[in-house]
């Protein structure tokens, strides 16, 4: 008995990492842009290097991914974003929190939405907002 919950757990494990990987191979492309980064900063856990890169904004099963293709890679699920006014280029907000500036926001216009990431600094700390235009593509 102990062997068979073994499989069907198994059996559930793979179904879910196939559901998964079939989720981008999937995923509507709703907005892409270009951008520089001129400054190391920290999107989520990872540190990125400053550079060249892509953003894009997918959609697969009803939640949306944003992407950054450069010299290094990053997919996120989209967290809380709010409405914007549509317009022709988007901006990446950072703020500089302890020397390293870290993802705020990111408003991609040209679909009227602002995504929310969150930002940790220590009480009472006033953090210097920095903006980065995005080119359309």
């Amino acid at each position: 008995m102990n062997l068979q919950r073994k499989l069907k757990l198994g059996l559930l494990a793979l179904a879910i990492v196939m559901v998964a990987a079939a989720v981008p191979a999937n995923a509507q492309q709703l907005y892409r842009a270009t951008f520089t980064l001129p400054f190391e900063a920290q999107w989520g856990s990872t540190v990125v290097e400053p550079g060249q890169y892509s953003i894009t904004v997918e959609e697969a099963l009803g939640q949306k991914l944003i992407r950054v293709h450069g010299s290094q890679e990053l997919v996120m699920f989209a967290g809380p974003s709010s409405s914007e006014p549509f317009g022709d280029n988007g901006k990446l907000v950072f703020v500089n929190v302890n020397g390293l500036y870290t993802l705020k926001a990111f408003n991609a216009a040209a679909i009227g939405q602002a995504f929310i990431f969150p930002v940790h600094k220590a009480r009472g700390e006033r953090a210097q907002v920095i903006t980065v235009g995005l080119g359309s593509n």
